[in-house]
């Protein structure tokens, strides 16, 4: 049915306690499970290859009287990086346990930082997160990490610069393949799967209180850009149909003579000093009208329409 909305969750457990939410309103849904399967193409190599070939293209440039600010910032962050890990690899050897590296203290140092007041602070124990998250993903690359218990052991030492790292195609718009070839730098294709659960929800939605719902969704885990979304059109929904019953009451009973009446510049929403405008088309609105005949809202068939 037109009326029904669509939520994205990444757990069972989170969806079917949604359902369950859902049915206590009144409300129907149902769950479908979509498993989706992705690529996305990398350059890989070392950090020095990396740097041979920030160099080499800086060099075109520079034979072109161009200046590339993005290759010169690439090149501050790989120097950055290498100084990073050869501290990391001064102060560690083969075999040390990294317990400070586990998920829980990482998100320790995570919260700290927002329990931090001061800004000079606050920015010393951001940087030291965010090169923590660095080292721990390079070692992982490079086959340098083992879970041992709770924490992390470090299976090798290596040069920093002889470290295999990898950027984004996007990152290197000007490259060809005689660049890569000279600096020994490989295509690297990551390939990922996810498993989606889909709760279509049933028009019985247009009941629910969407405070309600956030309220709800505020404590699963769902992505919050999917749940702003979905309350969202649950709310502009909710609005459209009682506009649409507004309307008729007022003795528009046509498909025609509602969809010219919705054409007004805007509408106030009823509490608030906010407007809400509807631009549909004639086919969405008789859609909208059907599944409202089904749900009892409306009666009549066109020309004759009218709230029950």
């Amino acid at each position: 049915m037109t009326l029904e909305e669509k939520i994205i969750f990444y757990s069972h457990e989170d969806a079917v306690e949604f359902q369950k939410f859902l049915r206590e309103k009144e409300c129907g849904s149902r769950i479908s499970v979509e498993h989706k399967f992705t690529g996305e193409p990398y350059f890989e190599g070392t950090i020095s290859e990396f740097m041979n070939l920030i160099d080499l293209l800086a060099k075109k440039d520079a034979e072109e009287n161009e200046v590339d600010e993005d290759l010169l910032h690439m090149k501050n962050d790989l120097v950055e990086r290498k100084e990073t890990l050869e501290k990391f690899f001064a102060e560690h050897k083969e075999g040390d346990l990294l317990s400070d590296a586990t998920p829980s203290q990482m998100l320790a140092q995570l919260q700290s930082i927002d329990a931090t007041g001061d800004d000079a602070i606050r920015k010393e124990a951001a940087d030291k997160f965010v090169s923590s998250l660095m080292i721990l993903a390079t070692l992982e690359d490079n086959g340098l990490l083992e879970e041992a218990g709770e924490d992390y052991r470090l299976t090798g030492v290596k040069p920093a610069d002889e470290m295999r790292i990898m950027y984004a195609y996007t990152d290197f718009p000007a490259v060809t393949s005689e660049d890569l070839a000279e600096c020994g730098i490989a295509s690297h294709v990551r390939t990922s799967s996810t498993t989606e659960y889909v709760i279509t929800v049933g028009t019985e939605v247009l009941f629910v209180n969407t405070d309600e719902i956030a309220d709800f969704l505020d404590h699963v885990d769902v992505d919050e850009d999917e749940a702003a979304k979905f309350v969202d059109a649950v709310f502009f929904k909710q609005a459209f149909v009682g506009k649409i019953h507004e309307l008729v009451a007022e003795g528009n009973a046509s498909e025609e003579a509602l969809l010219e009446a919705l054409g007004a510049p805007s509408f106030p929403l009823e509490g608030t000093k906010d407007v809400i405008s509807f631009d549909i088309t004639a086919d969405y609105l008789k859609a909208v009208v059907n599944d409202l005949r089904k749900l009892g809202i409306l009666t009549g068939k066109d020309g004759k329409i009218k709230n029950t």
